[in-house]
């Protein structure tokens, strides 16, 4: 086996309408994993940059425990040193765990000769998000490997749909330097929701599925609300509101949190109204010493993960 890099982005996960099984792929951001046989049956971790407070150790590291569950699915142990080059903030909520998983999951497989399909690492990189947050989800992590936008259904292969992604659509990422744990925002949630909202946001989800397949954007732009986790979420991220009313008022044609949050996504329609969204959410910030971080991607279906050695 030779050593190899391997490349996944970051994501937005939930996208509004879909909480814990909708998401997208952000293509020119992500992390970097570096492999190296080390003729054991052993994986660690060599090195971590622009990760402080990451696990070294094997057993407590998404990308090695997602490894090792592919060792032990081919009962198969060929140890690998691993480097981890983190390209953007853990805790951001722009999927930074679940980059990394997928960057592990990917490019073990093409190291070893690619035994597993894409789809079926997608439930390999979701172990490391047990191990980072509490629970094996895909929409972060199915979106990294398979780039575009994922719908995940269930449990299988079959249940990962790929969603039509409309040409020249952006998305601008906004994030607060703060941070906020993913398990600590899942505590805010409300465990019951009132039937007349739960069945209005199935309607948005609908219509969101139609507007990608009709690349009707006035139908994208209604339909992306979120009526029950971003009432709860929204009250952690500074100055929220007056973000939304930015975006919105400078031509997005979206607006809400990303993942559990701090960072908060728009959506643009083409690259000069990109510019004026991103423009208008930095704007809300001008006055205040708290630091961010900006973003802009254009979004494409083949955006995934990816070999980059």
């Amino acid at each position: 086996m030779k050593s190899l890099k391997a490349f996944a982005p970051a994501t937005i996960a939930n996208f509004n309408v879909g909480y814990d099984i909708l998401g997208l792929s952000l293509n020119n951001i992500g992390d970097e994993i570096e492999f190296v046989p080390n003729g054991t049956d052993q994986n660690k971790i060599t090195q971590i940059l622009n990760g402080p407070g990451l696990p070294l150790e094997a057993d407590k590291n998404c990308c090695s425990v997602v490894v090792r569950r592919m060792q032990e699915a081919l009962n198969h142990f060929e140890g690998v040193d691993l480097k981890i080059i983190k390209g953007f903030n853990s805790g951001s909520g722009l999927g930074s765990s679940s980059a990394s998983s997928a960057a592990a999951a990917f490019g073990y497989n093409e190291l070893i000769g690619r035994p597993f399909s894409n789809r079926e690492l997608v439930f390999f990189a979701a172990e490391g998000e047990r191990v980072a947050c509490g629970s094996a989800h895909t929409d972060n992590v199915a979106p990294s490997i398979l780039g575009g936008i994922i719908l995940s259904i269930g449990g299988s292969a079959e249940d990962l749909l790929e969603l039509p992604v409309p040409e020249n659509l952006y998305a601008i990422s906004l994030f607060p330097k703060i941070k906020i744990k993913t398990a600590d925002s899942r505590k805010i949630l409300r465990d019951e929701v009132a039937l007349n909202k739960v069945t209005k946001q199935v309607a948005y989800m609908g219509a969101f599925v139609q507007s990608l397949h009709t690349n009707d954007m006035n139908l994208f732009s209604r339909s992306l609300q979120d009526l029950i986790i971003e009432p709860s979420r929204s009250l952690l991220i500074p100055k929220f509101q007056e973000m939304r009313k930015a975006v919105m008022g400078s031509g997005g044609l979206a607006f809400g949190i990303s993942g559990s949050g701090p960072s908060v996504f728009a959506i643009a329609e083409g690259e000069v109204s990109s510019k004026q969204v991103l423009k208008a959410l930095e704007n809300v910030y001008k006055s205040e010493e708290m630091s961010i971080q900006t973003y802009v991607n254009q979004l494409a279906a083949k955006s995934g993960a990816r070999l980059i050695k």
